[in-house]
């Protein structure tokens, strides 16, 4: 099965998983890595690194983490040339529910990874706008 690692500032990444099994119950080869203020890079790296080495069975490990060019992704990213990896930034829930049901299946790891991409992404909208049936207003 293809690892999970959820790597986020604070205790997001925590609280996700957390959230995550009060839906769907236990996660099976998922880590949770958290960015605490002041860690060095090194400890960041060496956290997201044992986490990978201990999830990846051979099918690889997707990393999930909370911002693009943030501290967990760019750590994340630095270990993509030793490993089956792929790194997805701007975890959301529903990305994690899916990412959960999605590795059971039989797709390319890159697939994968894109799938979650595309998933997250449609799963955010602005809820009011759809209620009252018009189309949210561009950003300014």
């Amino acid at each position: 099965m293809v690892g999970l690692v959820v790597a986020a500032h604070g205790h997001l990444a925590d609280e996700l998983v957390h959230t995550a099994e009060q839906i769907v119950g236990q996660l099976p080869s998922v880590r949770t890595c958290s960015i605490e203020p002041g860690a060095s890079a090194e400890s960041i790296g060496s956290t997201m690194l044992q986490a990978v080495s201990q999830l990846d069975d051979g099918q690889g490990v997707i990393v999930l983490a909370d911002l693009l060019g943030g501290t967990p992704c760019n750590q994340s990213l630095s270990l993509c040339a030793a490993h089956k990896l792929e790194v997805v930034a701007g975890v959301n829930l529903p990305m994690l529910l899916k990412a959960n049901s999605l590795r059971k299946e039989p797709m390319p790891l890159e697939d994968l990874a894109v799938a979650l991409t595309q998933y997250g992404q449609r799963n955010i909208a602005c809820a009011s706008a759809l209620m009252r049936g018009t189309e949210p207003r561009p950003a300014r």
